[in-house]
């Protein structure tokens, strides 16, 4: 018969009401919702291992297996009701485990092991995946839009005010770059969090001859964490995977505010599709760019969610994984899960982006965002040093703006006016230099330096993202993969064992 309890020998009371309410059936239906088909696996895996290895026999290894074959097609959905006498996850599913395979045999299924520590681990590897691939999709849109709008020159801004001009294409790379290498974060994390914890015991291991290496191949881990006191106090995994989603966070939302900026009516620069639009109940007129708020906000909450995960990992005490599980884990997989959709919902809004090219040349003609390339010129040009001329184009944009002057109106008689007012002489240079050196298209050619806005240069970043991007991708698919054969493996292991295919 199966036990009535499983661990709670040493207590001579049952659970408490407000103990079970409020911290043992919550971590229940957490587990149950987020590890159910994990435990079977791991158990599955460990079965196999303990076959192997001959510290069971193989006719309980077969009655383990049939049993763990049974509850999974009984689905999690069997395990719904929460008994407080089993206390945890793991206990509910060693009861019915006991149930089908017989006390004797499921008296095993932990031999050498206190717990399965790598459920968390298996959770998150397919959350990191899918955004690694999430935004692999929206890098590909982004490089899409900067190879379509490479020639669209417009203004950039520092503190909100006219800076330089440059191309909607090299600003889509910029963030196309930042984003590739949050994919390296992402492969990183994966890497940490891709190393077997199990049969780590309590924090010294076991005196049974397990092999780790063996469950760890089954169950898809590129490596064993090796030291038993690491794989018990060390929660690292989670903390660095929210880490980098939090990076990717801050790196939408800075795209977002730049482009629910320029979707404005005082900028008019760029303009989402209907489909992604939202109006309003009370002003007919409204059409509102709701993504790049949406993911805006989620970008602010993933970077809370890795503070919570680290509060929660700094808080715990040694061996306490547990509590770091209960913790640090449901801030996790909520920022993975809400990252995904802020992905594709960003990805998909702009696949619909319009961008208003003359309106962009128009707002990159105004505002003497030209200016650093006259300084430029008039330092190549003349024997002043670059500071003097600096100075002199400054006094020309006062004389300007003061007499009401657009920079196609400024031509080589104000710089004179200009360097006679600060050097007392002129400054040298002809009108058509002085055009030329503030004209937005002029300027952006010019800047031919290696990552600049230049044809050229927009061009090499292009082809050398779109191969970061195909490598990324490749990086995915091995990983992919690599989950996929270690889940054929087991299944022919236990197919073995069992002797008859599952079908």
């Amino acid at each position: 018969m199966p036990a009535e309890r499983i661990s709670r020998e040493r207590l001579t009371e049952p659970p408490g009401e407000i103990y079970t309410t409020t911290v043992l059936e919550p971590s229940f239906r957490f587990m149950l919702d987020e590890y159910f088909g994990a435990l079977l696996d791991t158990n599955r895996a460990w079965a196999v291992m303990l076959g192997d290895t001959g510290i069971v026999a193989p006719d309980s290894v077969r009655l383990l297996l049939g049993a763990l074959d049974r509850m999974s097609a009984e689905g999690a959905e069997a395990f719904a009701e929460f008994n407080p006498d089993f206390e945890y996850f793991y206990s509910h599913l060693e009861h019915r485990l006991t149930e089908l395979a017989g006390a004797a045999a499921a008296g095993e299924i932990n031999l050498g092991r206190t717990r399965p520590e790598p459920l968390t681990r298996m959770a998150l590897r397919p959350r990191i995946l899918r955004i690694h691939g999430e935004l692999l999709s929206l890098v590909e849109v982004l490089l899409d839009l900067a190879a379509r709008e490479a020639g669209t020159v417009m203004p950039q801004w520092t503190h909100m005010q006219p800076a330089q001009p440059s191309t909607f294409g090299h600003y889509l790379l910029g963030i196309s770059g930042a984003l590739l290498r949050d994919t390296g974060r992402l492969a990183a994390a994966y890497g940490t969090t891709n190393a077997c914890t199990l049969g780590c015991g309590a924090l010294a291991g076991t005196s049974y001859p397990v092999d780790r290496d063996l469950v760890a191949a089954l169950l898809g881990f590129d490596e064993v964490r090796e030291n038993t006191i690491d794989c018990v106090a060390s929660g690292d995994h989670g903390l660095e995977t929210a880490a980098a989603v939090a990076n990717i966070g801050v790196t939408l939302s800075r795209l977002c505010e730049d482009l629910y900026m320029w979707h404005t009516d005082e900028f008019g620069l760029v303009e989402i599709g209907d489909s992604f639009a939202g109006s309003s109940s009370m002003m007919p007129q409204k059409k509102n760019a709701y993504p790049f708020e949406y993911v805006r906000a989620r970008g602010a909450r993933a970077v809370g969610e890795m503070t919570s995960a680290f509060g929660a990992l700094h808080n715990t005490n040694f061996g306490d994984i547990k509590d770091v599980e209960e913790e640090m884990v449901p801030p996790v997989f909520r920022g993975c899960d809400e990252m995904v959709t802020s992905l594709r919902l960003l990805g998909g809004t702009l696949g619909t982006l319009v961008v208003h090219r003359d309106r962009c040349a128009a707002r990159a003609a105004s505002g003497f965002s030209t200016a650093t390339e006259l300084a430029a010129v008039l330092h190549r040009k003349s024997d002043l040093d670059y500071r003097s001329a600096h100075r002199v184009v400054g006094h020309l944009v006062l004389l300007a703006t003061t007499r009401g002057l657009s920079p196609d109106e400024v031509g080589a008689a104000l710089l004179d006016e200009a360097a006679r007012d600060l050097l007392g002489r002129d400054a040298g240079l002809a009108d058509s230099q002085v055009r030329e050196a503030l004209d937005p298209s002029g300027f952006v050619a010019a800047h031919q330096v290696q990552g600049g806005p230049a044809p050229e240069p927009v061009r090499h970043a292009l082809a050398g993202a779109r191969q970061q991007l195909a490598e990324r991708q490749a990086w995915l698919d091995r990983a992919c993969r690599g989950l996929d054969e270690a889940s054929d493996r087991l299944d022919v292991r236990v197919r073995e064992y069992l002797g008859a295919s599952r079908g």
